[in-house]
């Protein structure tokens, strides 16, 4: 009998943002799929710098599918380097 792989499990993260210069009071979400916190911000990062884009990142969040809410874990963006 085969062994199924087994593969790392995606979660969905949402970001929260302000854009602009001069930062609007209304915030925004972008939504990424990705395995860890770290690897999300990456991907916001990188969508940032792609586009030319001047924004203030406020929060990552993770959703808990299990618990039907979503979880902050934006202690993350503490542990970038400069």
């Amino acid at each position: 009998m085969k062994k199924k792989k087994v593969y790392p499990k995606l979660f969905e993260y949402r970001i929260k943002y302000n854009i602009g210069a001069y930062h609007s009071k209304m915030d925004n979400y972008h939504y990424y799929n990705a395995y860890n916190a770290e690897e999300a911000l990456d991907f916001h990062l990188q969508m940032i710098e792609k586009n030319n884009l001047e924004m203030q990142t406020l929060s990552v969040e993770k959703y808990n599918p299990y618990a039907d809410r979503w979880e902050d874990e934006s202690e993350i963006m503490n542990h970038l380097e400069p």
